[in-house]
C-alpha cells in the first residue's frame, strides 16, 4: 500500500513539476509618517523584508479595525525586479485588545481590582478577629459577675485581661481604618484608569490583516511601504498673538492641536498637518430651475380672511395664469410668513458662529520638524508649527454709542505666501495674557484688526447736547427728531496715538425716511458709510500726547406726518 502511494506521488511530481505555493512572509512594520487632516489621518508603515525568488505574499497583521480599506496603497523598492499583485484585506477577530495603551490600562486595572479584593479579605479577617475578642470580653464579664456573687474575686486577673482585650481591639480598629484608607485610594486610582480607558478605547477587539502578493525575479531585500487612512484623528490650528506696545511689534505664532483615538500610538513619526479635506465631494451638484412668481398685494386680503376664518378671494398670477392652484397658495403663505420672519429676525442681535477649518480653494501642508509622538487616548498634543511675518500698526478705537472705554487695536497685514487658517487665538500684551478671540481665514496681504483690551490711558466722555422731537403741522407735513452729541477724548500717553472714532446715525429702510447730517454741529473730516455700512461715520485722527479732542455729531431724521417711526 505504501509503495503504491509513493508511486502516485512520484507520478504527480513528474507530471506537475511547476506546482508551488506562495509563502506567507510576516512583516514587522513601523509607523514612519502620518499626515493628519481635519477628520482623519493617513498612516504610512514601512518595513524591510527578505523575499525569495518567485511568488510569495507579505502579510501586515494587527492593523486598526477602523482603517478605510479603499485607501490601502502599497509601494516598494529593491535591487531585483518585483511585481505586486492586488492588495487584499481581511477582518480578523482577536481575543486581546488592539491598542497597546488599552492593554496596559486593562492590565493595570485588573491588578488594582485584585489588590482591592485582597484588602477587602483582610478587612473581613480583622472584623472576624474583632468579633471574636468582643465575644471573649462578654464571656469574661459573665465570669466576673459570677465571681463577685461567690465572693471569689481576683481583681488583678480580670483587670489585666480587660486591658489586653482593649489593646487588641484598638489595634484591630486602627488596622481596619488603614484598610479603609487604602481602599479609598485604590478606588480613586481605579476610577482614573477607567476614565482614561474610556477615552483611549477603540471600541473593538478586531484587526485587519493586509496581504500583498508579489513575484520577485530573484532573492532580495524589499523595502515596502503600506499606507491607509483612518478616522478618529483630527487637528485644529491655534495661535498666540504677542504684542509689544513699545515697538508696536506683533508676533503671531501658530500651533497645531492634534488628537487621535485610532487604536495605534504614533511614536517618533514624521508628522504633517494638512488643510486638505478628502472626505468632501469632488464636484458641485446640478443646478435646478430658479422659479419666481409675481406677487399681488391683494393677496393680503386672502391672508386676513384666512386668519379670521371668514374666507375670501384674491388673485395671484404667474405669467398668464388666472387661477391659483393649491400649491401656489401654499407658496404665497410661505412667502408672507418668510417676510414676517425676516422682519422679526432683523430686530434680533447677530451672533458669531465659530467656523470650521475651511481652505477656500487651496491646500497647505505643515511638516512638523523632528520626531513626534501622539498617543491614541484622545489627549491633546500641541505642536509648534511656526510664526508668521506681519506688518502692524496700533490704533485706539472708540465707539461712544456703545462704551466710553477706548480699546487698543493692532491692525495687521499678513506678509509672505502662507495663509492663516481659522482658529482660536490667545492674546498677549507686553507679556500679559489679556484674553482669547477667534481668528478668521486671513490670506497674504489681507488685513485684520486684533483687539488687545481696554487702554486706560485714553479718557472718553460722551454727552447728549440736544434730543428734540417736532410734530408736523399745517405747513410742515412731516415729523422730525434731532439729536446733538459731543465725545470728549483725552490722550494721557506720553506719545501720540492714532484715534479711530465710529458713530452711526439713523438709516431709513423706506425712502420716505430722510436722515440729514447737520454739518454745523458735526466735526468735519469723517468718512460716511464707512466699511459699506449704511449710516456709519468714521473719524481717523492723530492725537498728540496729553492732547484733548472733541468729536461732535448732529443729525436730524424726518418722516411723514402721522406715521410711526420704529427703531429710533
Amino acid at each position: 500500500m505504501m509503495i503504491r502511494l509513493f508511486a502516485v506521488f512520484l507520478i504527480m511530481s513528474l507530471l506537475f513539476p511547476s506546482v508551488s505555493y506562495a509563502a506567507d512572509i510576516p512583516v514587522d512594520s513601523q509607523i514612519k509618517a502620518v499626515t493628519v487632516y481635519n477628520n482623519r489621518a493617513k498612516v504610512i508603515r514601512e518595513a524591510v523584508v527578505d523575499v525569495p525568488e518567485g511568488d510569495s505574499e507579505i502579510v501586515f497583521k494587527n492593523l486598526p479595525a477602523i482603517l478605510l480599506p479603499d485607501s490601502l496603497r502599497v509601494e516598494g523598492s529593491s535591487t531585483a525586479d518585483i511585481k505586486f499583485g492586488a492588495v487584499m484585506h481581511k477582518h480578523v477577530m482577536e481575543v486581546d485588545l488592539t491598542s497597546e495603551r488599552e492593554r496596559e490600562l486593562n492590565a493595570e486595572l485588573e491588578t488594582l481590582q485584585d489588590k482591592r479584593k485582597y484588602i477587602e479579605a483582610e478587612k473581613r479577617a480583622l472584623m472576624a478577629q474583632k468579633t471574636f475578642l468582643e465575644n471573649i470580653g462578654k464571656q469574661a464579664t459573665l465570669r466576673t459577675n459570677e465571681a463577685i456573687a461567690e465572693l471569689n474575686l481576683q481583681p488583678e486577673q480580670w483587670i489585666s485581661a480587660a486591658q489586653t482585650l482593649k489593646t487588641n481591639i484598638l489595634d484591630i480598629s486602627k488596622a481596619d481604618l488603614d484598610k479603609q484608607v487604602a481602599l479609598r485610594e485604590l478606588d480613586h486610582k481605579i476610577q482614573q484608569i477607567r476614565n482614561e480607558l474610556n477615552q483611549s478605547r477603540t471600541g473593538s477587539r478586531s484587526t485587519y490583516d493586509v496581504r500583498v502578493p508579489l513575484d520577485s525575479a530573484a532573492k532580495t531585500k524589499l523595502t515596502v511601504k503600506l499606507s491607509y487612512q483612518v478616522p478618529n484623528a483630527s487637528w485644529q490650528p491655534i495661535y498666540d498673538a504677542r504684542l509689544g506696545t513699545e515697538d508696536e511689534k506683533l508676533e503671531i505664532v501658530q500651533y497645531g492641536s492634534v488628537r487621535q483615538t485610532t487604536g495605534e500610538d504614533w511614536t517618533g513619526v514624521k508628522l504633517s498637518l494638512s488643510t486638505a479635506q478628502p472626505h468632501r465631494g469632488t464636484s458641485l451638484p446640478d443646478l435646478q430651475p430658479y422659479w419666481v412668481n409675481i406677487f399681488d398685494p391683494e393677496m393680503s386680503t386672502l391672508q386676513k380672511s384666512r386668519g379670521s376664518g371668514m374666507g375670501g378671494s384674491a388673485s395671484f398670477s404667474a405669467i398668464s395664469s388666472n387661477v391659483m392652484p393649491t400649491m401656489e397658495r401654499l407658496e404665497v403663505d410661505a412667502m408672507m410668513d418668510g417676510d414676517r420672519a425676516f422682519e422679526e429676525a432683523e430686530k434680533k442681535e447677530a451672533s458669531f458662529v465659530t467656523a470650521d477649518i475651511e481652505t477656500g480653494g487651496f491646500v497647505s501642508e505643515y511638516k512638523i520638524s523632528g520626531a513626534v509622538s501622539v498617543l491614541s487616548n484622545g489627549s491633546e498634543t500641541k505642536l509648534m508649527v511656526g510664526d508668521f511675518d506681519t506688518e502692524s500698526h496700533l490704533e485706539i478705537h472708540v465707539k461712544p454709542q456703545l462704551s466710553t472705554e477706548a480699546f487698543l487695536v493692532a491692525r495687521t497685514k499678513l506678509k509672505g505666501e502662507s495663509p492663516i487658517l481659522p482658529g482660536k487665538l490667545s492674546l498677549f500684551r507686553d507679556g500679559a495674557y489679556v484674553g482669547q478671540t477667534h481668528l478668521p481665514l486671513l490670506r497674504p496681504e489681507g488685513e485684520h484688526a486684533l483687539f488687545f483690551g481696554v487702554d486706560d490711558k485714553v479718557s472718553v466722555k460722551r454727552k447728549t447736547l440736544k434730543d428734540e422731537h417736532k410734530a408736523g403741522g399745517v405747513i410742515v407735513r412731516s415729523d422730525s427728531h434731532e439729536r446733538h452729541y459731543v465725545t470728549e477724548i483725552e490722550n494721557l500717553h506720553k506719545m501720540p496715538v492714532r484715534l479711530i472714532v465710529k458713530e452711526t446715525v439713523p438709516a431709513g429702510r423706506d425712502k420716505k425716511i430722510e436722515t440729514e447730517i447737520l454739518e454745523k454741529y458735526t466735526t468735519q473730516g469723517y468718512l460716511a458709510d464707512a466699511a459699506n455700512i449704511k449710516g456709519m461715520l468714521r473719524w481717523d485722527i492723530e492725537l498728540a500726547a496729553k492732547q484733548k479732542k472733541d468729536i461732535e455729531l448732529g443729525w436730524k431724521v424726518t418722516w411723514p406726518k402721522d406715521q410711526t417711526l420704529s427703531g429710533l
